[in-house]
């Protein structure tokens, strides 16, 4: 449970670095405002406490999933964030640029289970995500966000379920 909060509160630090960029020119201060999302191109990549071979595999990472790259390379490693809030190093040869996404449509999910409809509705069928789950929103109506997962998994989530990353 702690770790879980740790890896949730370190994710939310790396991308308020990202934002927290000091005034800088026109195209560089756009590109603080907005994340790459990068794809893991290989079976089993393995996510790691830090920039080497060295350090603990924290978790291994399966063919085109979907992380949030942080800018900052050491060495041959990229530190990047999962969709499940987990933080750590990885090879920069396992990953490929997918896309990029602006910093303030990034969100987590705020409990476990929370329900992701395929309506703006309650009485819609729903899929249950998981705790501190990143989703990416599109667009705010009413009490409801349209919402994509980094899997790609796109509905409806009540915007109180969600919280700003």
């Amino acid at each position: 449970m702690k770790r879980n909060f740790l890896r949730t509160v370190l994710c939310a630090l790396l991308m308020l670095t990202l934002m927290a960029a000091p005034i800088l020119p026109e195209s560089s201060a756009q590109a603080a405002s907005t994340m790459k999302i990068m794809k893991v191109n290989v079976q089993g990549g393995r996510l790691r406490e830090g920039p080497s071979s060295e350090y603990e595999v924290i978790t291994t990472l399966g063919r085109g999933e979907k992380v949030f790259y942080s800018g900052k390379t050491s060495k041959a490693f990229c530190l990047v964030c999962t969709a499940d809030g987990e933080v750590g190093y990885i090879y920069r040869e396992f990953l490929s640029s997918y896309g990029t996404v602006r910093t303030s449509q990034v969100y987590y999910t705020v409990s476990k289970g929370v329900k992701m409809y395929k309506k703006p509705s309650t009485k819609a069928s729903y899929t249950k995500l998981k705790s501190k789950q990143f989703v990416i929103v599109y667009k705010k109506a009413g009490n409801w966000a349209y919402v994509k997962t980094l899997d790609g998994k796109g509905g409806y989530i009540p915007l109180s379920s969600l919280e700003k990353a």
